[in-house]
């Protein structure tokens, strides 16, 4: 939604009283003299700004609110010390309305240095989780923000266990670095050993790397470790490009057409492709193919959640005829279904286990 116009000025307004009197009060005090003494002990001394201190021109500057931009408000930032800019990201953060979030921070973020990062993710953060959400536009600003100034230390910290980000979080880190220095990013993400939300970040320079061409995008993949999490998650990229060359290009054809060394990772991404259309498709396309190398139940969860939710009998019925195997499926597909069967019609759903080998893994230890 867009901003009012009063919205904007008085915003403006406030960042040129904000701005005009730390830069008055620097002129003032002995602070003056060493503008980063305040930096917190425990964080990294963040570099001086090499923008200037003039508070005369930054006043004037700012006093022309009503042509407030992000880029504007980015140039006026950098006029700030560390203390100040943090100061007024955690200001900017208290703003309720999202349109207001971004229109102060996004601007402003775009200003820290790697050593302010850690920080302002830790001020977003805290008062999100104090219950004033910050909007996706202002988190994506961050993570992009994070690649250009410091990329493999923030992807360094997407690992197995990353708490709170998300594959659209590690893309936008990529985005940044790759705004920066493409070809490091590149070199990054042909390394072999990346967890989950790494591969997704790694997978985005590959892509980005083929310019849109297909088959150069497959020989990139092909050059990975065919069993790599990178190259599934490149495989996503693969898919969305495929499907823009031609209106025939469903996932189901696009699968065909993929080189046999990547059929094994391509067989979660077009399951759950297909899974997003018509239900009974989406299990025709499973059964025929659910003998395949590759098969991965665990890869279309969602695929099974809503066709349980749709019909728990009937999906328990032709889940339990699907091939498995102890050793490399985590637990029978089946399994989800046959219990949201026995909550929604016990009765039926009894009647029907006691027709199946007490051996069956679909069978509670209660029905055998």
């Amino acid at each position: 939604m867009k901003l009012s116009t009063t919205l904007v000025l008085t915003f403006c307004a406030g960042v040129a009283a904000f701005v005009a009197g730390h830069l008055t009060q620097r002129e003032t005090t002995p602070e003056a003299a060493a503008p980063e003494t305040r930096r917190p002990a425990s964080l990294p001394r963040a570099k001086p700004s090499r923008g200037s201190r003039d508070s005369a021109t930054a006043v004037q500057a700012l006093g022309k609110y009503a042509a407030c931009s992000r880029e504007f408000s980015a140039k006026n930032a950098a006029l700030l010390t560390s203390d100040e800019r943090l100061e007024l990201l955690a200001n900017g953060a208290l703003a309720s309305d999202f349109g207001n979030q971004a229109a102060m921070l996004c601007g402003l973020i775009s200003t820290l240095t790697k050593y302010e990062m850690a920080e302002a993710m830790s001020i977003l953060g805290g008062i999100q989780d104090r219950g004033n959400h910050q909007s996706q536009e202002v988190w994506d600003s961050l993570w992009k923000q994070w690649g250009r100034v410091d990329p493999e230390g923030c992807l360094a910290d997407f690992g197995e266990n990353a708490v709170s980000k998300s594959p659209t979080d590690s893309r936008n880190v990529m985005l940044g670095w790759l705004e920066i220095n493409a070809d490091a990013a590149l070199a990054w993400a042909q390394k072999p050993g990346k967890a989950p939300l790494e591969a997704t970040a790694a997978a985005l320079a590959i892509s980005r790397n083929a310019n849109g061409d297909l088959k150069q995008l497959e020989s990139a993949i092909l050059k990975l470790p065919a069993d790599g999490l990178t190259s599934k998650a490149c495989l996503e990229d693969y898919f969305d490009l495929a499907s823009l060359a031609g209106k025939d290009q469903t996932a189901a054809t696009i699968y065909q057409q993929v080189p046999a060394a990547l059929r094994p990772a391509a067989w979660s991404v077009a399951a759950r492709r297909i899974g997003y259309g018509d239900s009974a498709a989406a299990k025709a396309w499973v059964s025929e193919h659910a003998a395949d190398p590759g098969r991965n139940y665990d890869g279309i969860t969602d695929l099974f959640n809503s066709l349980t939710h749709e019909d728990p009998a009937g999906t328990a019925r032709w889940a339990a005829q699907l091939p498995y195997s102890a050793a490399s499926d985590r637990v029978h597909p089946a399994f989800l279904p046959v219990r949201r069967w026995l909550q929604r019609d016990p009765a039926a759903a009894d009647a029907w286990l006691k027709t199946q080998s007490p051996d069956a893994p679909w069978v509670p230890p209660a029905s055998r």
